[in-house]
């Protein structure tokens, strides 16, 4: 039960995820006059969706201590 009960949050979590990195990738810079890819992009892009992923995971997965 608990590991459906991290996939569950991990996969909601995506969502607010994604709407952070898009509030960063616009506060960095956003989309700028060229259109290569910047190493600093993977930061906003990738990272911040995969933290909230991770923790909210990690969430999921904690033992409920008060059952």
């Amino acid at each position: 039960m608990r590991l459906l009960r991290a996939t569950v949050f991990g996969l909601i979590a995506i969502f607010p995820g994604i709407i952070v990195a898009l509030f960063a990738y616009l506060l960095l810079g956003g989309p700028g006059e060229s259109d290569e890819w910047e190493n600093w992009m993977y930061g906003p892009c990738y990272g911040i969706p995969a933290a909230f992923v991770i923790v909210a995971f990690a969430l999921g997965l904690k033992e409920d201590s008060e059952v």
